[in-house]
């Protein structure tokens, strides 16, 4: 491990000064812990350090159902969506089914509507040798042990590694917008005059944000993972930005109505409840007298969304059927089983009190113990002494009561945390909550928060609440400094050496280096969990070597949910990346400098190592997926 020596301090840079005590790395090569503390500061950064783009390309990758929006530098207001996804389908939506389908040999066959018509017109014979993925988004939510080497199950239980799986479905995304625009313009954009803009949950790790940015990698919407002509949006916050300038007539129920109009003067607080179809997504905004955003507290939320209600479905279908009957039927009829989902997810986000479920040929045909599928569905009703549940020409017919049933756990979870959210002190004098995301539509997710919530505040809704999220991630993607403060949701440091205190480092800790008591495994922070960061606010500090001739530092980084942390190996710290810098120019040996940079408060962390000898820097994003 490399060691390092004290050197005199420089003056800090501008901003908010942290004094340290004086650090030193461990070392015999680059050192696990960061080396000599010469100063440190913190600066805010509020400007957008980004290039110019003439385009600025959105893309929501959803739960269940995907879409684009774009608009050019010269007119950013105007911003365009695709709004004729199915159209061969016999559809003319504004999203596409987040549906990819894959040949035997792993290569792109179709995605959105084509992939569900196609998978659904292949034999069965023929459907098991292809495969189909859906609703897989969701294998990055709260996943500690995602890498890029994690693999995805399609409808048959066959495997392929998810970040192809994902990164084809950019792919294909990438292409249709790519062609709205050249058909927009009358020619080809280059490559270079497009920023690409992913939306994720507030709520996903870290780990997940940097997956989609290897996927877009992958998928060529970027030449290099860490390039900045792409940008990663939270997709509440995006919401945030769009909601927040529509006209009161372009929220549900103000058209043509004497309602108030909501106003969002400087100093006006909000909550935004970005219902999707996997999670629900919650942040609180304060407008500032400059126009821009602050966030409240950290974003918040969970697993509630529109999926919960597909899981209540096939929970009663396993009840009317048995889970044995159910299974079997998915594994020797995948694609029926596909297609009976799909009719649900549609109905679901429907008006009517009631559902009529489309059962295929193959089910109706299916026995159930030796019986029909319509006799299983008598007895059933009959064991439980309701007709809520009806079987009527080839359909699972579901009385109101038994739909409102289906939803109740979603509803309750959504609502009793937005009522958490809304005892917090920070969301005093709160007057309006926006209701966003595809599952916002629902009319009954909509009369449950007015019903809960209405008296106290107004629940806004836009008139196209899917679409909220894309076109606010257009205008982050001109802007990303619009979202000027967040909460910081962990505590963040680098591993670190002090000289050894008695009485106030731990005696298991010491170790000698050159003659110096060192304490080992410090955590030195650059941000605590809850704090508030500004956009792009950079932390900035100076080491110096300890040894002679030593040739580079490892820089490793840690978070934890506490608050304080004092040691790296503390139960609750984790590792979460690590930067090597290295210092090839031995020139003043151990009067030499490196410089740490660490760039946060916005959607990602990035840091950035220069050697002042050798004039060398060494940038990066903090690697979540392998530390």
């Amino acid at each position: 491990m490399a060691e390092a020596s004290p050197k005199k301090k420089h003056s800090p840079t501008k901003g908010k000064l942290t004094t340290k005590s004086p650090s030193l790395s461990d070392s015999s090569g680059p050192a696990n812990d960061a080396g000599m503390t010469m100063a440190t500061s913190r600066v805010d950064n509020e400007g957008d350090e980004a290039a110019d783009y003439q385009i600025v390309a959105a893309i929501d990758f959803g739960t269940t159902f995907s879409g684009y929006a774009y608009s050019f530098a010269s007119n950013k207001q105007a911003i365009h969506v695709n709004k004729n996804w199915g159209q061969t389908q016999g559809f003319l939506l504004h999203k596409t089914p987040t549906c990819l389908l894959l040949k035997s040999d792993g290569q792109f066959e179709a995605f959105g509507f084509e992939a569900v018509s196609k998978y659904n017109e292949l034999s069965e014979d023929e459907a098991c040798s292809y495969y189909y993925f859906d609703r897989f988004k969701m294998k990055l939510y709260n996943n500690n042990q995602l890498t890029t080497d994690i693999t995805i199950s399609d409808a048959n239980g066959k495997t392929q590694p998810a970040v192809d799986v994902f990164a084809h479905s950019l792919t294909f995304m990438k292409k249709h917008l790519l062609r709205a625009i050249s058909t927009h313009l009358g020619y080809d954009p280059h490559p270079d005059t497009v920023r690409w803009v992913l939306t994720v949950p507030a709520i996903w790790d870290e780990n997940a944000k940097q997956f989609m940015r290897e996927a877009a990698h992958k998928g060529g919407l970027i030449e290099k993972t860490h390039s900045e002509q792409l940008v990663i949006a939270l997709e509440p916050e995006a919401a945030s930005l769009h909601c927040r300038n529509l006209p009161a007539t372009d929220f549900v129920g103000y058209k043509d109505t004497a309602l108030s109009k909501p106003t969002f003067e400087p100093g006006t607080k909000y909550l935004v409840v970005d219902a999707g179809g996997g999670t629900i997504d919650c942040v609180s905004h304060k407008i500032r007298k400059d126009g821009r955003i602050r966030e409240l507290f950290r974003a918040t939320g969970g697993a509630w969304g529109g999926t919960i209600i597909d899981r209540q479905f096939k929970n009663l279908l396993e009840s009317i059927f048995g889970e044995e009957y159910m299974a079997t039927f998915q594994k020797e009829f995948p694609k029926d089983f596909v297609e009976l989902l799909q009719d649900f997810e549609i109905k679901k986000r429907g008006e009517c009190e009631s559902i009529r479920v489309s059962l295929p040929y193959n089910f109706c045909n299916y026995k159930h113990n030796g019986v029909s599928v319509q006799q299983a569905i008598k007895n059933f009703s009959a064991e439980k002494g309701s007709s809520d549940i009806k079987f009527s020409s080839g359909k699972l017919v579901m009385s109101s009561s038994q739909v409102n049933a289906l939803f109740k756990d979603a509803l309750d979870q959504i609502n009793d945390h937005v009522e958490s959210l809304l005892h917090k002190p920070k969301c005093k004098d709160l007057n309006n909550i926006f209701l966003v995301g595809g599952f916002a539509e629902s009319t009954r997710l909509q009369s449950s928060m007015r019903e809960r919530f209405g008296e106290r505040v107004t629940i806004l809704v836009p008139e196209e609440a899917s679409l909220a999220v894309v076109k606010g991630a257009v205008a982050f993607g001109h802007d990303p400094s619009a979202i000027c403060q967040r909460i910081c949701r962990f505590t963040y440091g680098v591993g670190s050496y002090l000289p050894f205190e008695d009485g106030v480092h731990r005696e298991d800790l010491r170790v000698d280096s050159d003659g110096m008591d060192l304490c080992k495994h410090i955590f030195q922070t650059w941000a605590e969990a809850g704090e508030v960061i500004g956009h792009n606010e950079i932390w900035r500090e100076t080491y110096t070597p300890i040894i002679n001739n030593q040739r580079g530092i490892i820089f490793e980084f840690f978070r934890s949910s506490k608050k304080k942390v004092q040691y790296t190996d503390e139960p609750g710290v984790e590792k979460c990346g690590f930067l090597v810098v290295e210092m090839p120019d031995l020139t003043g040996d151990r009067d030499r400098a490196v410089d740490l940079e660490v760039i946060f408060g916005g959607t990602e962390i990035k840091v950035v190592g220069y050697d002042h000898t050798s004039t060398t820097r060494h940038e990066t994003y903090i690697d979540f997926l392998n530390a």
